[in-house]
């Protein structure tokens, strides 16, 4: 069988950055009904090697052949119309028009009369037979995108990516963006599509997960090809090591250290928002990290963000440093030095059109002011030092956010608060579509944290993550608390699981 799409010897090239550094003989082969898995630490270069195929970025070096032809799109709706479609890792839509006009935006000609009049009625139909085909129908086609949640957000651009009948489907770590409950929904549709011939090549960060879905591992490190290995011929150990460049175990989590933890930081009594979470009450020490598991609405996000204020509480308390206070709002919460990482860092966490130097300052604003003025000199070293401490990967200070890679972005949304010198601290998903390494660099910026004597809350939906970090873990099961696990005694994961999907009676 001919390969389907074949990549020689690709160059990127960016000021003060060589995102794709190919050798010229480096070659990627994808054939059509395989999936293709491509896998590497943030800053590899894989979403730039996506937006080259798909005629986004123009490369500066190397050969592309689809269909054994010299390809270069010009840009992606030419791609399109070549049979190639993307799923990008952050919602790629336009949230001030419809689910349906999404799904089809640059094939409106498909919808229009002889006189040029846009039928909506017949988009918005088509719309509908997409997501139900896709088990998407929850979803109104008129509804505004802005009106969305993130992963019904990210479900409409997997429908406009299917939609199409693509030959080539490029799929950006699609499974960091939505709950458990979706995955395995999303599995079958990429099997589905394998199964009609597609070729698809898949970025991940979950060494699992490509065991579960890939058939062929394609593995990049710092701009470059490094290896192409067939996965039932590897180990996880294999491929991790390839993509660092040092080894990495899976069970490397934390210290098992505990002196660190103090006297009680935060409490809650009773806490309750009506129809997200009801009678909350629980603790956390300095120096612990508490952790929270729950399924999808499990009222996990609201009951963190009630903790920052961004979401009102109908009864109960927040005692704090052994005081009962009011969080009103996050501005609130940050003076009383309460740090807030969200799940959705993109449009919660960070400004992506500024650049590190103001996202890193952000939460320290009132301290780097004088006399009405900013400290322009204290930002940027306040920059450059978080910039070098959590090895963030960018040509400068200076770059904005958007132009980072979705890892290094994470560790911009986590460095401003502890710029802030936040004493507690809400950590929602910290490495949600972050590499192998990079993860393991959050956790040890966690575990710093911990042993100098701060408070985390940490929410995830990865449980190996939260019984690797967390000295206790609350479950919550349909907005309550089901249970409380010790470190050192009872972390049993099916225990664990069990009480995250089951209330006791």
């Amino acid at each position: 069988m001919e390969p389907l799409l074949v990549l020689k010897g690709i160059k990127k090239y960016f000021p003060g950055t060589k995102a794709l550094d190919w050798d010229p003989t480096d070659v990627m082969e994808v054939y059509p009904g395989e999936i293709h898995g491509l896998v590497g630490e943030n800053g590899a270069g894989k979403s730039t090697l996506f937006q080259i195929i798909m005629g986004i970025y123009k490369k500066n070096d190397g050969e592309m052949f689809l269909d054994n032809k010299p390809f270069e799109p010009h840009d992606a709706l030419d791609a399109e119309k070549h049979g190639i479609s993307i799923i990008m890792q952050q919602p790629n839509i336009l949230t001030n028009m419809t689910v349906a006009e999404n799904i089809f935006i640059g094939r409106d000609s498909e919808f229009r009369t002889k006189t040029g009049l846009l039928m909506l009625k017949k988009q918005k139909l088509a719309a509908a037979v997409v997501l139900k085909k896709l088990g998407f129908d929850h979803i109104a086609p008129d509804a505004l995108l802005e009106n969305l949640d993130f992963e019904e957000r990210k479900q409409v651009e997997i429908a406009r990516a299917l939609s199409n009948d693509p030959r080539i489907l490029l799929v950006d770590e699609t499974s960091a963006a939505v709950s458990k409950e979706s995955l395995d929904s999303l599995y079958r549709m990429l099997r589905l599509q394998k199964e009609k011939g597609v070729c698809i090549i898949y970025i991940s960060h979950f060494i699992d997960e490509v065991y579960k879905l890939c058939d062929k591992v394609t593995i990049m490190r710092d701009g470059h090809y490094i290896k192409l290995m067939n996965v039932a011929e590897s180990t996880p150990d294999m491929i991790i090591q390839n993509m660092v460049g040092r080894k990495v175990t899976l069970s490397n989590y934390r210290s098992e250290d505990n002196s660190s933890i103090g006297d009680t930081i935060l409490e809650t009594k009773s806490l309750t928002i009506k129809n997200a979470f009801h009678d909350i009450s629980l603790n956390v020490h300095r120096g612990e990290i508490v952790g929270i598991a729950g399924i999808g609405g499990c009222g996990s996000e609201e009951f963190g963000k009630a903790l920052f204020g961004y979401e009102k509480v109908d009864h109960g308390s927040i005692i704090y440093k052994g005081e009962e206070i009011r969080l009103a709002s996050p501005v609130s919460a940050l003076q009383h030095r309460i740090g807030y990482i969200p799940k959705d860092r993109d449009r919660a966490g960070l400004v992506l059109m500024f650049d590190l130097i103001d996202n890193i300052s952000s939460a320290s604003l009132q301290k780097l002011q004088n006399h009405g003025f900013m400290k322009r000199k204290s930002e940027i070293e306040m920059a450059r030092k978080f910039v070098s401490l959590f090895r963030i990967k960018t040509p400068g200070i200076t770059t904005n956010v958007s132009d980072l890679s979705g890892g290094n972005r994470q560790k911009v949304a986590i460095a401003k608060w502890i710029a802030n010198n936040s004493d507690f601290l809400v950590v929602n998903s910290p490495t949600r579509g972050v590499d192998v390494g990079a993860k393991y660099e959050i956790y040890k910026i966690l575990e710093t944290l911990k042993n100098e004597g701060k408070g985390i809350l940490l929410i995830s939906d990865e449980l190996p993550e939260l019984m690797g970090m967390c000295d206790r873990i609350y479950t919550f099961c349909k907005g309550r608390i089901s249970g409380e696990f010790f470190r050192a005694t009872d972390f049993d994961e099916q225990i664990v699981v069990s009480k995250m999907v089951l209330l006791a009676e």
